[in-house]
């Protein structure tokens, strides 16, 4: 890299002058490149061993090449184990070209670091550091070290301590300041790593640089400041919007949010399916568009806090989308925004998306202004819900069977308990809803006026009542969906209604209708209902209004909390009164007779 500048002659092996000279002494000492930090939480001596735990990620690379370069206008070595290539772009990345004569300090020094084979780590660690104290670096200097991972026994506890010790040993020796950055294995997971406190047991500071929730933090396990010691403390990072530099997070900001920085350098990143905007004829100029859901994900593979726009179409496989988003989610963390936008068809597991690890579910027809208002005000939002660890669980909670319109009681009960036990998966919304008949109203006649096309909704009679289930439907929709499959008022049908729209309430009623078929059996229509499905309704009535689009669900709706008591009894819709107490255990009235069906005319 640059060529080694040579300190005044010495005779060889001569003692060094342990007191700081005139140049260390004015020499400015650069802080770490976070601003907002604690000046007590960024002070490099001389004769101090730091280190930093962190993987590899964009806030790494920020923190330490920024630092570094900043040091280099002054007397600093650098060190990393990338090669000289690659060493060279990076700090022009940042600022620096060290290609360029004068760009850094007469006595900084860039160098590439190998391990030797056969040899202990930290051994030829501190030769080299001897080496370059002794040939180019400027008395009592910082070194700041990058990817030193290979030099470490991380798995011989002991042996780890004494290098740390020996490391430790040579800073305070010889009056040097390293700053070393690494990632040893298993850093970041949940195990606890007793072998680290050994390790840096005699270094003047130690923090970790990482990922919490889709948030990097700054996390102090100590650090010396002159004779205090300061230790756990936590502080949030953002990057700045204007140069993305590492900045500590107040959560506030004076004039502009853009002030509050963002999460990711990418953050400002959107990648969107084409097949999610064909109807669009303009799109934001800095939007990257691919061509399709799988491209998408691919570009998306490497980010952070991007936003990613994914479609659903008729011809989109439910179970393909499901595990593009799971595994987006999971490779990409919190930080990562993933939309689905519903094309020509609603989506009707919005839950299960929202589960899986979408953040939004953008419902069809919603304008592309709104679409770009929803995308911007996901900015600075992480993901928080817990998420299964297969997908295919999940989907298995939606996963309903191919039944659709009349069943029997009797396999009513069976349906709709095995359809609720799915779903608590995902807490999937799902109601059912007892329609007290009218006393002239007879079982056949209403079931008749009821037309269910979704698979999963079913329905069935006993007593004076018809149950429906609507699976996968939340309670506010379901004035909207009766609305739909019952081809008569429902006033002219029913007396009253209640509604039953969490796990418990079903549960409850479904053990009651079962009671009340264990006690009086009621008829199985399939048959009836198969002969007479083709003859019309001796008198039909009016539609109930205007067909109602299907309403998408409200993301990030509140479900009932966890531990938290659940309503014990049924609530009433808008389009009927709610049952009298007395008629809630009432189902025994008699029924009126089926109206007559014409006969057609013989040839």
């Amino acid at each position: 890299m640059n060529d080694p500048a040579i300190l005044p002659a010495a005779p060889a092996g001569a003692g060094r002058d342990t007191r700081r000279s005139l140049f260390s002494r004015l020499a400015r000492r650069e802080p770490l490149a976070i601003d907002g930090l604690p000046a007590t939480l960024a002070t490099l001596g001389a004769g101090q061993m730091h280190v930093v735990y962190a993987s590899a990620s964009p806030a790494r690379d920020a923190f330490f090449w920024q630092t570094a370069a900043a040091a280099l206008a002054g007397p600093a070595t650098v060190l990393s184990t990338r090669d000289a290539a690659s060493l060279a772009a990076t700090l022009r990345d940042h600022g620096v070209d060290i290609d360029r004569p004068g760009s850094t300090h007469a006595w900084a020094n860039v160098c590439a670091l190998r391990p030797v084979a056969d040899r202990d780590g930290a051994q030829v660690l501190i030769e080299a550091l001897d080496a370059l104290a002794h040939q180019c670096a400027a008395p009592e200097s910082q070194f700041f070290i990058e990817g030193a991972e290979a030099f470490f026994n991380w798995q011989d506890a002991a042996a780890l301590a004494g290098q740390g010790a020996r490391l430790a040993g040579w800073c305070a020796q010889h009056r040097y300041g390293v700053l070393m950055v690494t990632a040893p294995p298993g850093l970041g997971d949940d195990r606890e790593h007793p072998e680290l406190a050994a390790f840096q047991a005699r270094f003047a500071g130690a923090a970790q640089l990482h990922q919490v929730r889709g948030q990097y933090h700054w996390e102090v396990a100590f650090w010396r400041a002159g004779d205090a010691v300061h230790g756990s403390q936590t502080l949030p990072l953002r990057f700045s919007a204007a140069d993305h530099r590492l900045t500590v997070s107040g959560g506030t900001f004076e004039s502009e949010i853009g002030e509050a920085g963002l999460l990711a350098p990418d953050e400002g990143r959107v990648i969107v399916s084409r097949d999610a905007m064909l109807h669009e004829r303009v799109l934001p100029p800095a939007w990257q568009v691919v061509d399709n859901n799988e491209a998408a994900v691919a570009a998306a593979r490497t980010s952070i806090a991007a936003t990613v726009i994914l479609d659903f179409s008729v011809n989109r496989d439910l179970e393909t989308l499901a595990g593009q988003v799971h595994t987006l989610r999971l490779q990409c963390g919190e930080a990562l925004k993933i939309i689905v936008r519903e094309d020509a068809v609603a989506m009707r597991y919005e839950s299960l998306m929202l589960n899986l690890g979408a953040n939004r579910v953008i419902a069809r027809q919603t304008s592309l202004a709104q679409v770009e208002a929803i995308v911007e005000s996901l900015q600075g939002q992480v993901y928080s819900r817990p998420m299964p660890a297969d997908y295919r669980t999940a989907l298995a909670a939606v996963v309903h069977g191919e039944e659709t319109g009349y069943v029997s009681s009797a396999h009513f009960v069976e349906l709709v308990r095995s359809a609720v036990e799915r779903s608590r998966v995902i807490q999937l919304p799902s109601v059912l809803i007892r329609l007290a008949l009218m006393p002239e109203v007879a079982h056949v006649d209403a079931l008749k006026d009821c037309h269910l096309r979704r698979a999963g909704d079913i329905v069935t009679a006993s007593g004076d009542s018809l149950y429906v289930f609507f699976f996968a439907c939340r309670l506010s929709d379901a004035d909207a969906v009766c609305q739909r499959v019952f081809q008569r008022p429902l006033a002219e049908l029913f007396q009253g209604e209640e509604r039953y729209g969490d796990g418990r309430t079903i549960t409850d009623a479904l053990d009651a209708l079962a009671d009340e078929i264990e006690t009086t059996p009621p008829p199985d229509y399939s048959g009836w209902l198969a002969i007479n499905a083709e003859q019309p309704a001796a008198a039909p009535g009016r539609a109930n209004g205007p067909t109602a689009q299907p309403v998408a669900a409200v993301p990030d709706a509140p479900d009932t909390p966890a531990g938290s008591p659940e309503p014990a009894a049924p609530i009433a819709g808008g389009l009927l009164p709610a049952l009298e107490t007395a008629a809630r255990h009432d189902s025994a009235k008699p029924r009126a007779a089926p109206r007559r069906a014409p006969l057609p005319l013989k040839a």
